[in-house]
Order: C-alpha cells, then sequence, then structure tokens
C-alpha cells in the first residue's frame, strides 16, 4: 500500500506543477497567455468535431477524480493505520490506540527519579513499534545509565501492557540535563 500511496502522491505533484507552471506563465507573459488562448479554442474545436478527443478528456477526467479519491482515501488508511495496533486474541481483534501506549512517559518519570520531563512517542510500522522518547534528565547520574534504564523501563511497560514478545528498540533522546543543588532547586 505504500508503494501506492507514493505513485499517488508523485502524480498529485505532477499535476500541481503542471497547473502551478501554467497559472504562472499566462498571468507573467502576455505572449503565452495569447499562446494558451488559442490552443483552448484549437481544443474547443477538436472537441466539438471529434469523438476521440471527447473520449479522451472523459477518461482524463475520470482519472483525476479517482486520483483524488484514493488520495482521500490513502491519507484515511494512514492515520487509521498509524494511531493504533491491533492485537489478536483467542477472542477476537483487539484495537490499542498509541496514544494509551504512549503513556508509558507517566510511569518512566514516576519510577526513574533522575527524569525531570519525558514525551513519548510510539509509531506503528510494518516492523513494529517505532519508539521515541525526549526526555530532559536531571544532571545527578551519568546520561548513558540513566537512558539505559529508560529504554528499560520503556520495553517492559509495553511488553506487560500489550502482552507482546516482539522486540522493541525505544529512541532516548535527551533534550536538555538540568543541574539539581543539594536544596532540592534546579538551575538548566
Amino acid at each position: 500500500m505504500k508503494i501506492f500511496n507514493r505513485v499517488i502522491v508523485v502524480i498529485n505533484t505532477l499535476l500541481f506543477l503542471v497547473v502551478g507552471f501554467f497559472c504562472l506563465s499566462i498571468s507573467i507573459n502576455q505572449r503565452a497567455n495569447l499562446w494558451t488562448l488559442d490552443m483552448v479554442q484549437i481544443f474547443a474545436g477538436a472537441l466539438n468535431t471529434s469523438v476521440a478527443a471527447r473520449v479522451i478528456i472523459f477518461i482524463f477526467g475520470v482519472f483525476l477524480i479517482a486520483v483524488a479519491l484514493l488520495t482521500i482515501i490513502g491519507n484515511i488508511e494512514n492515520r487509521r493505520a498509524e494511531r493504533s495496533v491491533i492485537l489478536q486474541s483467542p477472542h477476537g481483534d483487539i484495537q490499542v490506540s498509541l496514544s494509551a501506549i504512549e503513556d508509558f512517559s507517566r510511569v518512566v518519570k514516576s519510577k526513574i527519579k533522575s527524569v525531570k520531563d519525558i514525551k513519548g512517542r510510539v509509531r506503528s510500522t510494518r516492523k513494529g513499534l517505532d519508539v521515541t522518547a525526549r526526555v530532559v534528565l536531571f544532571s545527578d547520574r551519568s546520561v548513558a545509565d540513566i537512558t539505559q534504564e529508560i529504554q528499560q523501563e520503556i520495553i517492559e511497560y509495553i511488553k506487560y501492557t500489550l502482552g507482546i514478545d516482539e522486540e522493541i528498540k525505544p529512541r532516548v533522546i535527551v533534550n536538555k540535563m538540568v543541574y539539581k543543588h543539594a536544596e532540592g532547586k534546579e538551575n538548566e
């Protein structure tokens, strides 16, 4: 389906480029404007006398409508597939919202005291779940130790919550380090 969506995007892009350049040329250059007017008159004359020209225009119109509808359908399918994951159970399918899985950020923040702030993002791909956590850390421990602990907590939370055994490799992005004084005050 991704290849199909890419083909539709390429077709849409080419159509918009052609129409855009056409509009620019007739608005900037008077000769292009006159040439376009002549071509439209020739084309209209051909439509009045030729059945083949009408068939070609009909097919082109159907093609444009199909591209527009397939673009809408493709976008709806992508959004639906991206924002949920479907789990198989003996009693039927279970659809879990990715925003529910992204709740790992609250759990990780409460378990790991060196995390000041964390924002999670989960995407469902054909290869599995793509998990990203953007964090702000206190500088009281090694970044490597904290990020490994964060990754382990994310993996445990998602595997426990979804009940899956597939491999999850969360990516942790450290946005900022915050220095924490002994009295508990924070400096950025």
